[in-house]
């Protein structure tokens, strides 16, 4: 892998970790404030599909190191 890749890569992970981080904290406020169950069902959905994304990195990088 290049550096210019491994950089690349960096960045990615830390945006996601960035993006999990954003979505739990809305939605635990969301919680917290007794919002409709509509918008907490939203933000749950946009947590969760946040930890999707993480773990689909992890996958691929699983899967990246396993070739070699």
């Amino acid at each position: 892998m290049r550096t210019s890749d491994i950089f690349i890569c960096m960045r990615l992970l830390k945006t996601i970790e960035k993006l999990i981080q954003e979505s739990e904290e809305q939605y635990l406020t969301g919680v917290e404030k007794g919002l409709p169950l509509e918008e907490v069902d939203r933000l749950e959905e946009n947590y969760q599909k946040s930890l999707r994304l993480m773990d689909m990195l992890e996958t691929k990088k699983k899967s990246h190191k396993s070739k070699k």
